[in-house]
């Protein structure tokens, strides 16, 4: 799931991915900046002796893994540190960036913490289309057409298998990833036993859903009868309001939304501002403000989450129509994800028929004009090929061994990932743990549930046994 550039457009996953989640970035600056300072002072790391020394590179990736006449190239972000590594076959952690650019701070952390555990080589990768990491130079739906998951995975086990005979390293290469990058970790461990030893997939919505409107009602149920209702009220009124034109230019006004020109993204915003602020610690000032004040209480609230994500205006679907690079390729590439979500995941918040905080009018059909009006679909595409090639196979025993699936129950996103509650949890050989009270990805960050650093201690627990 950084962002201190933020965006709550469609689906919140690439929002709270660990790589775009605003949450998370501001986490992994700080603590890049701590290191840094550390460092600077000759000061032991708690997290694991002095902070590791990250140098970057560039692999030159095959555009099109699954057509051999296609030569063509493009150049792939890389991150890599041997600070932790006592030797050339000494274990690799490569943890997969996901969603927005990568940076050095991906290896800084609670992953160099891993890494003194074991000794390990550390490795991050930038996703093909995201950040810096750009195939080609604008973002058509034409040139999108190789942004897959299945693309995805191809660059990171040839990524893996070059850097073994470039540094020659043989040891065993354990995936860790968050969110978006966490499905890749766990689909990587599955897909590819032999390249890949173990994975780590933390808040991983591994099952693709073309209708998830389970997103509404735990926010929903996570604000409480009251505070839904009150919500509901202002959504309501809002409705009635932007019917005409002046309506709808003065609620822009209000909500600091002049930029977003329909009506429906509009709406989604609404549904955005409620969702961040009571998934990430702000639910009570949210829910006692816009209790007592309505609608001139839901604007207060959208100007503190602002404060925390930027404004969450500048992040609408509208913008994800731009094609240039330039406006995508920062702390979350939206169109690109968008793309993703049409062709592969879903992932669509849906209103939920009973239990819902957003305008009924965000459904299955905005979304399928949202795929139309940004790419030009049809509708939004089947998600059973992610389904049937890369889920079901993790729920196999005979197919799928060592993965470790962390979710927070405070977070949406663990109704498609694999834990007891969903009733997937099924495969002996894999193992799940749920974090009570945690957020999503908590422990890739710092996150301060007491389950948090139960699952990190459980990962570091499994760690010796995963690379003997």
């Amino acid at each position: 799931m950084t962002k201190f550039l933020f965006a709550f457009v469609l689906p919140l996953l690439f929002v709270f991915s660990s790589h775009a989640d605003p949450k998370y970035r501001i986490l992994e600056h700080q603590e890049f900046a701590r290191a840094k300072f550390m460092a600077a002072r000759g000061e032991a790391d708690t997290l694991g002796g002095l902070p590791v020394v990250v140098k970057d590179g560039i692999f030159s990736q095959k555009l099109d893994h699954f057509s051999a006449p296609d030569a063509r190239v493009f150049n792939q972000r890389y991150f890599y540190s041997s600070t932790r590594a006592k030797a050339k076959n000494s274990p690799v952690l490569i943890f997969i960036c996901g969603e927005g650019v990568c940076s050095s701070g991906a290896l800084q952390g609670i992953i160099q913490a891993h890494a003194y555990t074991i000794g390990a080589h550390l490795f991050a990768l930038e996703h093909r289309y995201y950040g810096k990491t750009q195939p080609f130079p604008d973002l058509s739906t034409e040139n999108l057409k190789y942004l897959s998951t299945e693309q995805a995975l191809e660059d990171l086990v040839q990524f893996k298998r070059a850097m073994q005979k470039q540094m020659g390293l043989t040891g065993p290469w354990i995936a860790v990833g968050g969110s978006y990058a966490g499905n890749l970790a766990a689909y990587l461990r599955s897909q590819y036993p032999l390249d890949f030893a173990a994975a780590l997939a933390s808040s991983a919505p591994v099952l693709p859903d073309r209708d998830f409107s389970e997103y509404d009602r735990h926010v929903a149920r996570m604000a409480g009868v009251t505070c839904t209702k009150a919500i509901n009220t202002v959504v309501a009124d809002i409705e009635a309001q932007i019917k005409t034109d002046v309506g709808f230019q003065a609620a822009r006004s209000l909500f600091m939304a002049d930029t977003v020109s329909r009506r429906d993204d509009f709406l989604y915003l609404l549904a955005d501002i409620a969702s961040a602020a009571i998934q990430y610690g702000m639910r009570d000032d949210f829910c006692n403000t816009v209790e007592a004040q309505g609608q001139a209480g839901y604007v207060t609230m959208k100007k503190k989450v602002d404060q925390l994500f930027g404004n969450f205006a500048d992040y609408s679907a509208e913008a994800a129509e731009n094609i240039a690079v330039a406006n995508h390729s920062g702390a979350l590439g939206m169109r690109q994800w968008f793309y993703q979500s049409c062709t592969e995941y879903g992932y669509w918040q849906n209103a939920d028929a009973k239990e819902s905080m957003r305008s009924k009018q965000i459904n299955a059909s905005y979304h399928d004009e949202l795929c139309r009006r940004l790419f030009n679909f049809q509708k939004a595409g089947p998600v059973d090929s992610i389904l049937r090639k890369l889920y079901e196979p993790l729920l196999n025993p005979a197919l799928t061994s060592r993965i470790l699936y962390t979710s927070g129950s405070v977070d949406p996103w663990n109704n498609l990932s694999i834990i007891n509650e969903n009733g997937n949890n099924v495969n002996p050989n894999t193992e799940a743990f749920l974090m009570q009270g945690a957020a999503h990805c908590d422990d890739l960050g710092r996150g301060q549930a007491a389950d948090v650093k139960v699952a990190i201690q459980r990962f570091r627990d499994l760690l010796p046994t995963w690379i003997k």
